[in-house]
């Protein structure tokens, strides 16, 4: 069972970053991990405990095989997770609780928001190569009813209306429907973004992590806070599927 809440124990953020107590200890002391006392315990905050595991390996997000092991477990996908070594389930886990405690206190604001979008941003980056190119306002509709495309973004599941063409192929599918609209780079008409996925992995439709990774990397403010809320949601799910 994952319980959705904000803090851990000491010995859980030392396991959770590979060191020893002492060390969260030293951390807690120096105020580079924050921390509270509550009776005679400290109690790590989850959001800190993300920042500190992000740090220690800059510039290096997940790679695609981690990255879609954690969409995969968010959304239930017995296929991907068969897969993986018992290890690769445990980091999984791990990941996705850390980032549930560090959307479970709703009255956070702004800068929270930003805090969750960026380590979001960071996890999931090698899930797929992120390509902005643009259509054609005539060819909009058809690009987007192309059947060569895996997974598109839709309103109803990102609950933001958007004109953009977004959505998820392989490196074969990406080749022809560049060719087949004439997608640019640059220039006029609709936008259209492109996720070009690893050889060998599949997007997952109606993943609620997968639409928020997707929508943080838009990094506009109503992008960002509708991500968070759809990290809240699929909180709330685990917690009453496993309750």
């Amino acid at each position: 069972m994952i319980v959705i809440m904000a803090n851990v124990s000491v010995a859980e953020a030392a396991r959770q970053l590979g060191v020893g107590v002492s060390r969260i200890h030293q951390r807690i002391a120096d105020g580079s991990l924050h921390a509270e006392r509550i009776g005679s315990q400290w109690v790590v905050d989850e959001l800190s405990l993300l920042r500190i595991a992000e740090r220690r390996d800059p510039g290096r997000p997940l790679s695609p095989r981690s990255a879609w092991a954690l969409i995969a477990l968010s959304s239930g996908e017995q296929g991907v997770l068969k897969a993986l070594a018992p290890v690769e389930r445990r980091r999984a886990h791990d990941r996705l609780r850390r980032l549930f405690g560090c959307v479970a206190d709703r009255s956070a604001g702004e800068e929270q928001v930003k805090e969750v979008a960026a380590s979001l941003r960071s996890l999931l980056r090698n899930r797929a190569e992120r390509r902005i190119l643009h259509v054609a306002s005539a060819d909009a509709e058809d690009l987007r009813a192309d059947s060569r495309w895996q997974v598109l973004m839709s309103a109803a599941a990102s609950g933001i209306g958007a004109n953009d063409v977004e959505g998820y192929v392989d490196d074969a599918a990406a080749a022809a429907l560049i060719g087949a609209y004439l997608l640019s780079p640059s220039g006029a008409g609709v936008s259209v973004v492109m996720h070009v996925l690893p050889d060998g992995y599949r997007a997952l439709p109606d993943s609620k992590l997968q639409v928020a990774a997707d929508l943080v990397e838009h990094r506009g403010p109503r992008e960002e806070s509708r991500a968070v809320e759809l990290l809240r949601e699929l909180a709330e799910e685990w917690k009453e599927i496993r309750s």
